[in-house]
């Protein structure tokens, strides 16, 4: 629940650079419609409720997943790093 709450308190804090909340949101919401979770409550805004469900989902696989994409991004920087060397 703290997780969920936190992320509500960024997206909906003024000071939060737009680029990021959509960002945070745009992530949000493509995990959400894969689970079949509705985050979003027009009364409320952001559930936590639901955003803690979603989390817990995505919890057991968030290791593999996260070194995959980690490792995405570690070879594209190497990739660039190379490209610009060449040039």
């Amino acid at each position: 629940m703290g997780a969920a709450q936190l992320t509500v308190d960024l997206v909906d804090h003024s000071h939060t650079p737009d680029r990021i909340s959509d960002a945070v949101l745009e992530t949000l919401i493509e995990m959400s419609a894969e689970s079949r979770i509705n985050i979003w409550h027009s009364e409320t805004g952001l559930s936590p409720e639901s955003l803690t469900t979603l989390y817990k989902l995505y919890q057991a696989g968030a290791g593999y997943r996260r070194s995959r994409l980690y490792g995405e991004y570690e070879a594209g920087r190497i990739e660039r790093e190379r490209d610009s060397g060449q040039s």
